[in-house]
């Protein structure tokens, strides 16, 4: 007997939490959405294969930093889900960020970019981390220099972006 009240008490049990889920998995889905199967058309520039592998090459590139070590992947680590593994994020110098970097994985998708929403998109976004002093410490002249010095990204450019 004490057998059959346990087995009830648990299916019992099983069955409150079941539906516990389910009212959860409702009110999820009323407030959060399936993300996209493709990325959203940026204001006059579609994604093309020469934009999507340019970017990943600039995303690797540590040369586009003042100290020539520091890339993008540098603190937005794929391996780690698109961030850093540490409580705030290393820089130029060894400095210590205020933050941790917010993944990159999805971030076109992202409502507010940087921890503030401060960049209306990624574009505006993307310069940011370039030319903070405590991340890559670098200049639009020195970036526009190092990139036009390699023959590489200027074909790279150039097909990406004709015109």
């Amino acid at each position: 007997m004490r057998s059959a009240t346990f087995a009830a008490l648990g299916l019992l049990v099983l069955t409150a939490s079941a539906a516990r889920a389910d009212d959860l998995m409702t009110r999820a889905r009323t407030i959060f959405k399936p993300i996209p199967a493709t990325a959203p058309v940026l204001r006059d520039n579609p994604a093309s294969r020469d934009k999507v592998d340019l970017g990943r090459m600039l995303f690797f590139e540590p040369r586009l930093s003042s100290s020539e070590i520091i890339s993008c992947a540098t603190c937005h680590n794929i391996s780690t889900g698109g961030v850093d593994a540490g409580p705030t994020s290393i820089g130029h110098g060894w400095q210590k960020g205020p933050r941790r970097a917010p993944t990159v994985l999805n971030a076109v998708f992202n409502v507010a970019q940087f921890w503030d929403g401060r960049a209306a998109d990624l574009e505006a976004q993307a310069k940011g981390p370039v030319q903070a002093s405590v991340e890559m410490n670098s200049t639009p002249e020195h970036v526009v220099k190092t990139l036009t010095s390699m023959p590489e990204y200027v074909e790279r450019f150039k097909k990406a972006f004709p015109g």
